[in-house]
């Protein structure tokens, strides 16, 4: 006897497969409409545009000597920095969080070797008449220099940071952020047995990607904030630290996220000592 189509298995798995993912699709777009997940983009929302408005800050200040922009790399990198944020706050809001933690990695070593770069630290690919090494000192020296900080020299870029703003509590927790962040955002740059392995555990469970819940978008605002908090903190110690004095008094309001995130509360605080702050909470008349 010929089977009909209504008989066919194929037919059936294929009605029961696209039967299961519709329940999927509006079981989580009914989560999308909850309270708690507008709140948890939200909050990816909000450290985007605190972020923007830093390193906009920065950038204005930045006007009042026209030379820093042919001095700093990282204003003049700017677009990289706000194009990678962006991206990553989209993909974020698209359930593509592997993607966004791409583009969080480059966030992460760009804003690090660029301010290794600004800091005039010593290249030893540039060596002068004497043999001696020498320092880039304009944008187009640090570009040309950026090519040789492969990745197996971040670990040594880090570690050869000098602070002026960070105190040695500062400093260790900068190092400590940089590296882990670099090392678990690096993971997942590539094609691994790590990344496959737990793709197919989590199919197993019934876990797909674009399929997030509250904890998930939870997890990598956490995760977005870090690499936010350790981007701006180098770019304040990147620039002219008097003028980032009066950045943080008294233009940031209170309100402004990165004043309670670790490395930027840090640099907040090395500004206690300016009379303004301390006549504010009554240290001084």
């Amino acid at each position: 006897m010929v089977k009909t189509r209504r008989d066919d298995p194929a037919e059936e798995v294929f009605r029961n497969i696209s039967s299961e993912r519709k329940h999927l699709i509006d079981e989580h777009s009914a989560l999308r409409n909850t309270e708690a997940y507008k709140g948890a983009m939200r909050q990816i929302d909000r450290y985007i545009l605190d972020y923007g408005l830093g390193i906009s800050a920065i950038e204005l200040s930045a006007t009042r000597h026209p030379p820093f922009f042919e001095q700093l790399i990282f204003l003049r990198i700017k677009p990289h920095f706000v194009q990678s944020m962006i991206a990553a706050s989209q993909l974020i809001k698209v359930g593509l969080h592997d993607p966004a933690k791409r583009e969080m990695r480059f966030l992460v070593e760009a804003s690090v070797k660029a301010l290794w770069l600004d800091q005039s630290s010593r290249l030893p690919q540039q060596l002068n008449a004497a043999g001696d090494a020498v320092a880039a000192r304009t944008v187009e020296e640090k570009a040309a220099a950026l090519d040789g900080l492969g990745r197996e020299r971040f670990g040594e870029v880090v570690d050869s940071l000098q602070f002026g703003m960070l105190d040695a509590s500062g400093s260790s927790a900068y190092r400590q952020s940089a590296k882990s962040l670099y090392s678990t955002l690096s993971t997942i740059t590539h094609i691994s047995s790590r990344n496959v392995e737990r793709d197919l555990a989590n199919f197993e469970k019934g876990k797909h990607f674009a399929f997030e819940t509250v904890a998930d978008v939870d997890a990598i605002a956490r995760l977005l904030r870090q690499v936010l908090d350790l981007a701006l903190a180098s770019h304040f110690e990147a620039f002219d630290h008097n003028l980032v004095g009066d950045l943080f008094e008294p233009p940031f309001q209170p309100g402004w996220s990165f004043l309670k995130m670790p490395l930027v509360a840090s640099i907040d605080r090395h500004f206690d000592y300016k009379h303004e702050r301390r006549a504010r909470r009554g240290a001084s008349k």
